[in-house]
């Protein structure tokens, strides 16, 4: 039996047992698999299975739990870009609060809402793909220590945002640690949610994007 023969058995089973534990993987369709490594993304909250897999498979594999490598100490497939921070939304402009508390558990996803009022004389356009994706920083520093490591649909959708109205945007708030120190996942406390909001018709626009943190709490 080759070590493809072997892998996508397990990889047969955990898509059918434990979906959420699989966010990237070799189709196990296949019979004749390319070759190794296989790379292999798995949920914040799957290091049992990553334990597994290395432990069968060496080399063989790939492995990335959240958005860091495992074992600890590889270096990352992708390393995590962070974008230089937007200007903080003007309150004269706009302003924005979640839509009840955001509480979510360590190593899952949050879906949320944005609440934006527009106090302006314009009206707003915020080009998204659907929501925004959020990222989870330290509320005394500002660092960014976690969010979003799944793979996402990219449609155009606009939220379009009259003078004196209010409009909710959809947010998306994953807790993968971007940050080896805190493990896997970003641990259970309080942090902040940073949403960046592009406030013009292109989603490109550097200058035309603002920040807003929001409390969020991670339980266990």
């Amino acid at each position: 039996m080759t070590t493809w023969d072997e892998l996508r058995v397990i990889l047969i089973r955990l898509r059918d047992e434990q979906p959420g534990d699989l966010l990237g993987f070799p189709n196990p369709s296949h019979r004749e698999g390319q070759p190794p490594p296989y790379q292999i993304t798995l949920a914040p909250t799957a290091v049992t299975v990553a334990e597994d897999l290395h432990a069968r498979f060496g080399d063989s594999v790939e492995l990335t739990v959240g958005a860091l490598p495992y074992p600890p100490g590889r270096p990352p497939r992708w390393p995590h870009v962070t974008e230089r921070p937007a200007e903080l939304l003007s309150p004269q402009q706009a302003t924005a609060e979640l839509d009840g508390p955001a509480v979510v558990r360590s190593g899952h996803t949050l879906r949320h809402g944005l609440l934006l009022r527009n106090h302006s004389g314009d009206h707003l356009k915020i080009p998204t793909n659907g929501q925004l994706t959020t990222a989870v920083v330290d509320p005394a520093t500002g660092e960014v220590v976690g969010g979003f490591a799944g793979a996402q649909a990219l449609p155009l959708i606009t939220y379009r945002v009259a003078p004196g109205q209010t409009e909710r945007i959809p947010l998306l708030t994953g807790t993968a640690s971007f940050t080896p120190r805190l493990g896997y996942a970003v641990p259970p406390g309080s942090w902040g949610i940073r949403a960046t909001l592009t406030l013009g018709k292109d989603l490109r626009d550097s200058t035309q994007r603002r920040t807003h943190v929001l409390p969020l709490i991670i339980t266990a």
